[in-house]
């Protein structure tokens, strides 16, 4: 990974926790499971929304690597509705942000 490569995969993932700090603090949505923490829009699914989508936009994988990628990300997703973490609502919405993210970090900067 080149420098510049590095300092955007880094700075995405920070600003995305930011800014998912900060949503959830102006919805107040709560979790499924009653928690101290929001629930909207899910971190964990932000994140790797973020991650995926950075590597397929910036790497040229095979197309079997790329599956594995999202299958992955996806599952680790899915876990936190499985554990009553989040609501699907929730995780639609941090994935959509991730994407945007991505999208944004790799495009502009």
């Amino acid at each position: 990974m080149e420098d510049k490569t590095a300092i955007k995969f880094i700075g995405g993932i920070t600003g995305s926790f930011i800014l998912v700090k900060i949503l959830k603090n102006i919805l107040k949505e709560p979790r499924p499971i009653l928690g101290k923490t929001y629930g909207m829009p899910s971190s964990r699914s932000t994140i790797m929304a973020f991650i995926i989508v950075f590597l397929l936009l910036n790497y040229q994988f095979k197309v079997e690597t790329k599956y594995i990628i999202i299958a992955l990300g996806l599952v680790a997703i899915y876990l936190k509705y499985y554990l009553k973490e989040h609501s699907i609502k929730q995780l639609i919405a941090g994935l959509i942000l991730g994407i945007i993210i991505a999208y944004i970090v790799t495009k502009c900067f």
